[in-house]
Protein backbone atom coordinates (compact mmCIF):
# COMPACT_ATOMS: atom_id res chain seq x y z
CA UNK A 1 0.00 0.00 0.00
CA UNK A 2 1.39 3.18 -0.87
CA UNK A 3 2.24 5.98 1.60
CA UNK A 4 0.22 8.63 1.31
CA UNK A 5 1.51 12.18 -0.04
CA UNK A 6 2.22 14.90 2.28
CA UNK A 7 1.21 18.56 1.42
CA UNK A 8 4.76 19.27 0.23
CA UNK A 9 4.55 16.84 -2.71
CA UNK A 10 1.13 17.74 -3.47
CA UNK A 11 2.72 20.97 -3.99
CA UNK A 12 5.40 19.26 -6.32
CA UNK A 13 3.22 17.61 -8.46
CA UNK A 14 1.15 20.97 -9.29
CA UNK A 15 4.40 22.95 -9.69
CA UNK A 16 7.34 20.96 -11.14
CA UNK A 17 9.84 23.49 -10.85
CA UNK A 18 9.43 23.13 -6.87
CA UNK A 19 10.66 19.85 -6.78
CA UNK A 20 14.25 21.06 -7.81
CA UNK A 21 14.67 23.29 -5.11
CA UNK A 22 16.84 21.46 -2.11
CA UNK A 23 14.33 19.94 0.96
CA UNK A 24 15.73 19.94 4.60
CA UNK A 25 14.69 17.11 6.98
CA UNK A 26 12.85 19.80 9.14
CA UNK A 27 11.16 20.98 6.20
CA UNK A 28 9.86 17.43 5.82
CA UNK A 29 8.49 17.10 9.18
CA UNK A 30 6.84 19.78 8.91
CA UNK A 31 5.09 18.79 5.86
CA UNK A 32 4.31 15.49 7.61
CA UNK A 33 2.47 17.21 10.33
CA UNK A 34 0.63 19.49 8.43
CA UNK A 35 -0.48 16.47 6.05
CA UNK A 36 -1.65 14.57 9.35
CA UNK A 37 -3.46 17.95 10.82
CA UNK A 38 -5.21 18.49 7.45
CA UNK A 39 -6.44 14.83 7.44
CA UNK A 40 -7.89 14.64 10.69
CA UNK A 41 -9.22 18.14 10.69
CA UNK A 42 -13.12 16.77 10.14
CA UNK A 43 -12.40 14.68 12.97
CA UNK A 44 -11.37 17.68 15.46
CA UNK A 45 -14.54 20.12 13.77
CA UNK A 46 -17.25 17.03 14.77
CA UNK A 47 -15.33 16.56 18.64
CA UNK A 48 -15.70 19.77 19.28
CA UNK A 49 -19.04 19.94 18.06
CA UNK A 50 -20.15 17.18 20.07
CA UNK A 51 -17.64 18.88 23.25
CA UNK A 52 -20.28 22.14 22.92
CA UNK A 53 -23.38 20.66 22.23
CA UNK A 54 -22.48 18.55 25.65
CA UNK A 55 -21.96 22.14 27.26
CA UNK A 56 -25.14 23.26 25.92
CA UNK A 57 -27.52 20.24 26.78
CA UNK A 58 -25.35 20.36 30.33
CA UNK A 59 -26.19 23.29 31.43
CA UNK A 60 -29.93 23.12 30.17
CA UNK A 61 -29.91 19.50 32.22
CA UNK A 62 -28.37 21.32 35.03
CA UNK A 63 -31.22 23.83 35.49
CA UNK A 64 -33.69 21.27 34.96
CA UNK A 65 -32.26 19.21 37.71
CA UNK A 66 -32.11 21.84 39.91
CA UNK A 67 -35.61 23.20 39.60
CA UNK A 68 -36.42 19.19 40.66
CA UNK A 69 -34.17 18.96 43.10
CA UNK A 70 -35.38 21.77 45.10
CA UNK A 71 -39.58 20.95 44.36
CA UNK A 72 -38.96 17.30 45.93
CA UNK A 73 -37.10 19.13 48.84
CA UNK A 74 -39.43 21.68 49.66
CA UNK A 75 -42.09 18.67 49.16
CA UNK A 76 -40.23 16.46 51.84
CA UNK A 77 -40.82 19.32 54.05
CA UNK A 78 -37.21 20.52 54.13
CA UNK A 79 -36.70 24.58 54.70
CA UNK A 80 -37.20 26.49 51.33
CA UNK A 81 -33.60 28.64 52.27
CA UNK A 82 -31.82 25.35 52.82
CA UNK A 83 -33.52 23.34 50.20
CA UNK A 84 -32.73 26.42 47.30
CA UNK A 85 -29.24 26.18 48.65
CA UNK A 86 -28.58 22.88 48.05
CA UNK A 87 -30.31 22.61 44.79
CA UNK A 88 -28.24 25.47 43.76
CA UNK A 89 -24.52 24.03 44.91
CA UNK A 90 -26.07 20.40 43.03
CA UNK A 91 -26.45 22.32 39.79
CA UNK A 92 -23.00 23.53 40.23
CA UNK A 93 -21.29 20.69 40.73
CA UNK A 94 -23.11 18.83 38.05
CA UNK A 95 -21.94 21.44 35.55
CA UNK A 96 -18.92 21.30 36.58
CA UNK A 97 -18.49 17.02 36.05
CA UNK A 98 -20.75 18.09 32.33
CA UNK A 99 -18.04 20.88 31.27
CA UNK A 100 -15.09 18.32 32.50
CA UNK A 101 -16.58 15.62 30.33
CA UNK A 102 -17.20 18.20 27.51
CA UNK A 103 -13.59 19.42 27.37
CA UNK A 104 -12.14 15.36 27.12
CA UNK A 105 -15.14 15.12 23.88
CA UNK A 106 -13.22 17.74 22.40
CA UNK A 107 -9.73 15.94 22.56
CA UNK A 108 -8.14 17.52 25.29
CA UNK A 109 -6.10 14.90 27.60
CA UNK A 110 -6.67 14.27 31.20
CA UNK A 111 -3.30 15.60 32.05
CA UNK A 112 -4.01 18.84 30.03
CA UNK A 113 -7.04 19.02 31.53
CA UNK A 114 -5.33 19.11 35.57
CA UNK A 115 -2.80 21.73 34.62
CA UNK A 116 -5.12 23.64 32.74
CA UNK A 117 -7.91 23.33 35.76
CA UNK A 118 -4.51 24.03 37.68
CA UNK A 119 -3.96 27.37 36.37
CA UNK A 120 -7.30 28.40 35.57
CA UNK A 121 -7.88 27.62 39.51
CA UNK A 122 -4.97 29.72 40.61
CA UNK A 123 -5.71 32.77 37.69
CA UNK A 124 -9.96 32.61 39.29
CA UNK A 125 -8.72 32.45 42.46
CA UNK A 126 -6.54 35.48 43.14
CA UNK A 127 -8.84 37.45 40.33
CA UNK A 128 -12.33 36.33 42.37
CA UNK A 129 -10.93 36.46 45.79
CA UNK A 130 -14.62 38.60 46.66
CA UNK A 131 -16.85 35.93 44.61
CA UNK A 132 -14.49 32.85 46.72
CA UNK A 133 -15.75 35.01 49.84
CA UNK A 134 -19.32 34.97 49.04
CA UNK A 135 -19.29 31.33 48.29
CA UNK A 136 -17.76 30.46 52.05
CA UNK A 137 -20.61 33.26 53.01
CA UNK A 138 -23.32 31.59 51.70
CA UNK A 139 -21.90 28.33 53.06
CA UNK A 140 -22.13 29.81 56.91
CA UNK A 141 -25.36 31.52 56.07
CA UNK A 142 -26.48 27.77 55.42
CA UNK A 143 -24.68 26.54 58.51
CA UNK A 144 -25.71 28.94 61.05
CA UNK A 145 -28.79 30.32 59.55
CA UNK A 146 -29.91 33.36 61.02
CA UNK A 147 -32.08 34.42 57.55
CA UNK A 148 -34.34 32.17 56.06
CA UNK A 149 -36.60 32.94 53.08
CA UNK A 150 -39.74 35.21 54.19
CA UNK A 151 -37.76 36.89 56.57
CA UNK A 152 -37.29 40.56 57.10
CA UNK A 153 -33.74 41.86 57.63
CA UNK A 154 -31.27 44.82 57.65
CA UNK A 155 -27.64 44.56 55.96
CA UNK A 156 -24.36 46.85 56.00
CA UNK A 157 -23.61 49.64 58.21
CA UNK A 158 -24.33 53.52 58.06
CA UNK A 159 -25.35 54.92 54.66
CA UNK A 160 -24.53 51.24 53.32
CA UNK A 161 -27.57 49.39 55.12
CA UNK A 162 -30.17 47.87 53.17
CA UNK A 163 -33.56 46.54 54.47
CA UNK A 164 -35.90 43.48 52.88
CA UNK A 165 -38.04 40.65 52.61
CA UNK A 166 -35.56 37.70 51.63
CA UNK A 167 -36.43 36.23 48.48
CA UNK A 168 -33.71 33.54 47.64
CA UNK A 169 -30.13 32.88 49.79
CA UNK A 170 -28.09 31.63 46.36
CA UNK A 171 -24.39 30.36 46.68
CA UNK A 172 -23.32 33.63 45.93
CA UNK A 173 -25.18 36.10 46.74
CA UNK A 174 -28.87 36.53 48.92
CA UNK A 175 -32.02 38.20 47.07
CA UNK A 176 -34.48 40.52 49.06
CA UNK A 177 -37.25 42.63 47.85
CA UNK A 178 -36.83 46.40 49.68
CA UNK A 179 -39.94 48.26 50.87
CA UNK A 180 -40.42 49.85 47.02
CA UNK A 181 -40.46 46.28 46.12
CA UNK A 182 -36.73 46.55 44.48
CA UNK A 183 -35.23 43.56 44.01
CA UNK A 184 -31.54 43.89 45.83
CA UNK A 185 -28.89 41.59 45.60
CA UNK A 186 -26.60 41.23 48.61
CA UNK A 187 -23.19 39.30 47.99
CA UNK A 188 -22.90 36.78 50.92
CA UNK A 189 -19.57 38.17 51.91
CA UNK A 190 -21.38 41.71 53.23
CA UNK A 191 -24.62 39.29 54.82
CA UNK A 192 -22.16 37.16 56.93
CA UNK A 193 -19.22 40.15 57.86
CA UNK A 194 -20.93 42.91 58.28
CA UNK A 195 -23.84 44.02 60.81
CA UNK A 196 -26.79 41.63 59.94
CA UNK A 197 -30.65 42.45 61.62
CA UNK A 198 -33.44 39.94 61.23
CA UNK A 199 -36.84 41.59 62.03
CA UNK A 200 -38.52 38.17 61.98
CA UNK A 201 -36.33 35.90 63.62
CA UNK A 202 -38.13 36.06 67.19
CA UNK A 203 -41.72 35.13 67.44
CA UNK A 204 -42.43 38.62 69.62
CA UNK A 205 -41.36 42.23 69.00
CA UNK A 206 -40.97 44.84 71.34
CA UNK A 207 -42.67 48.52 70.15
CA UNK A 208 -41.05 51.77 72.05
CA UNK A 209 -43.25 54.56 71.10
CA UNK A 210 -42.55 57.65 72.76
CA UNK A 211 -45.62 60.45 73.45
CA UNK A 212 -45.88 63.54 75.75
CA UNK A 213 -48.61 64.65 78.09
CA UNK A 214 -49.78 68.20 79.00
CA UNK A 215 -48.08 69.05 82.29
CA UNK A 216 -51.86 69.75 83.81
CA UNK A 217 -52.31 65.81 83.49
CA UNK A 218 -52.20 63.59 86.01
CA UNK A 219 -49.94 61.01 84.91
CA UNK A 220 -51.11 58.28 86.62
CA UNK A 221 -54.61 58.75 85.79
CA UNK A 222 -53.42 59.39 82.31
CA UNK A 223 -51.28 55.64 82.28
CA UNK A 224 -54.58 53.93 83.36
CA UNK A 225 -56.46 55.45 80.50
CA UNK A 226 -53.65 54.12 78.14
CA UNK A 227 -53.16 50.71 79.87
CA UNK A 228 -57.40 50.06 79.05
CA UNK A 229 -56.79 51.17 75.39
CA UNK A 230 -54.44 48.53 75.30
CA UNK A 231 -55.43 46.20 76.99
CA UNK A 232 -58.65 46.19 74.62
CA UNK A 233 -56.77 46.37 71.37
CA UNK A 234 -56.34 42.29 70.31
CA UNK A 235 -52.94 42.76 69.01
CA UNK A 236 -51.13 43.86 72.10
CA UNK A 237 -49.98 40.97 73.72
CA UNK A 238 -50.99 40.60 77.35
CA UNK A 239 -48.42 39.10 78.41
CA UNK A 240 -45.64 40.15 78.55
CA UNK A 241 -47.69 43.56 79.82
CA UNK A 242 -47.31 47.27 78.33
CA UNK A 243 -45.15 49.51 80.27
CA UNK A 244 -45.63 52.74 80.78
CA UNK A 245 -42.62 55.38 82.04
CA UNK A 246 -41.97 58.77 82.30
CA UNK A 247 -38.68 59.26 80.49
CA UNK A 248 -38.36 63.41 80.43
CA UNK A 249 -39.79 66.91 81.75
CA UNK A 250 -39.89 70.10 79.05
CA UNK A 251 -41.10 73.14 78.62
CA UNK A 252 -43.50 71.20 75.94
CA UNK A 253 -44.97 68.59 78.62
CA UNK A 254 -44.25 65.18 80.10
CA UNK A 255 -42.42 63.23 77.89
CA UNK A 256 -43.26 58.95 78.10
CA UNK A 257 -42.07 55.92 76.76
CA UNK A 258 -45.14 53.32 76.15
CA UNK A 259 -43.44 49.30 75.40
CA UNK A 260 -45.89 47.16 74.04
CA UNK A 261 -45.38 43.37 73.06
CA UNK A 262 -46.66 42.38 69.53
CA UNK A 263 -46.75 39.26 67.61
CA UNK A 264 -43.53 39.81 64.82
CA UNK A 265 -46.34 39.86 61.49
CA UNK A 266 -48.27 42.14 63.34
CA UNK A 267 -46.03 44.93 64.26
CA UNK A 268 -46.27 47.18 61.06
CA UNK A 269 -50.08 47.53 61.55
CA UNK A 270 -50.07 48.53 64.86
CA UNK A 271 -47.41 50.58 64.95
CA UNK A 272 -49.31 52.51 62.44
CA UNK A 273 -52.48 52.43 64.70
CA UNK A 274 -51.90 51.77 68.65
CA UNK A 275 -50.34 55.70 69.03
CA UNK A 276 -53.80 56.95 67.57
CA UNK A 277 -56.51 54.82 69.62
CA UNK A 278 -54.03 56.13 72.56
CA UNK A 279 -54.83 60.16 71.28
CA UNK A 280 -58.48 58.90 71.41
CA UNK A 281 -58.32 57.64 74.75
CA UNK A 282 -56.99 60.72 76.35
CA UNK A 283 -59.37 62.92 74.22
CA UNK A 284 -62.70 61.25 75.22
CA UNK A 285 -60.85 61.50 79.18
CA UNK A 286 -60.49 65.46 78.71
CA UNK A 287 -56.67 64.67 78.65
CA UNK A 288 -54.32 66.94 76.53
CA UNK A 289 -51.49 65.05 74.65
CA UNK A 290 -48.19 67.69 74.62
CA UNK A 291 -46.16 67.77 70.78
CA UNK A 292 -42.55 68.82 70.52
CA UNK A 293 -43.97 71.73 67.82
CA UNK A 294 -44.02 74.80 70.08
CA UNK A 295 -46.93 76.38 67.99
CA UNK A 296 -48.90 73.29 69.22
CA UNK A 297 -47.60 73.47 72.85
CA UNK A 298 -49.62 75.73 75.64
CA UNK A 299 -47.64 76.46 79.17
CA UNK A 300 -49.76 78.23 81.58
CA UNK A 301 -52.98 77.95 79.36
CA UNK A 302 -50.96 80.72 76.39
CA UNK A 303 -49.64 79.46 73.42
CA UNK A 304 -46.29 78.25 73.39
CA UNK A 305 -45.08 81.26 70.80
CA UNK A 306 -46.07 84.09 73.63
CA UNK A 307 -44.46 81.71 76.58
CA UNK A 308 -41.02 81.00 75.29
CA UNK A 309 -39.44 84.53 74.76
CA UNK A 310 -40.11 85.00 78.81
CA UNK A 311 -38.63 81.40 79.26
CA UNK A 312 -35.35 82.19 76.92
CA UNK A 313 -35.18 85.97 78.83
CA UNK A 314 -35.13 85.13 82.40
CA UNK A 315 -37.42 81.66 82.91
CA UNK A 316 -41.49 81.05 82.77
CA UNK A 317 -43.67 83.79 83.29
CA UNK A 318 -45.58 83.38 86.83
CA UNK A 319 -49.06 82.35 86.89
CA UNK A 320 -51.11 85.31 88.80
CA UNK A 321 -51.85 84.47 92.51
CA UNK A 322 -55.64 84.15 91.82
CA UNK A 323 -54.97 81.32 88.97
CA UNK A 324 -52.43 79.17 91.94
CA UNK A 325 -55.70 79.24 94.56
CA UNK A 326 -58.40 78.18 91.73
CA UNK A 327 -55.74 75.27 90.75
CA UNK A 328 -55.35 76.48 87.34
CA UNK A 329 -51.84 75.60 86.89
Amino acid sequence: MAEPQGLLDNIKLSIPDISKLPVSAEIKQIDKAAGQVFDQLPMMVVNVVLGLMLIVAGWLLCSWVASKVNHWLVKAHMEETLAAFLASTARFVLFFSIFVAGLSVVGVSSTTLAALLGAMGLAVGFAMRGTLGSIAGGIMLMVHRPVKVGDYIEAGMGPNMIGGTVKRIGLFSTEINTKEFIRAFIPNVTMWETLLQNHTYNRMHMLRIEFGLGHEVNVWEAFGVIKRALTANPLVLKTPEPNLSVENLTEFGIMCMMEIWVRTEDRRVLRGTVLLDVMDALRENGMRMAYQEPDHVSIYGKPAHETLPAIKAGGAKKAPADEVKGDKL
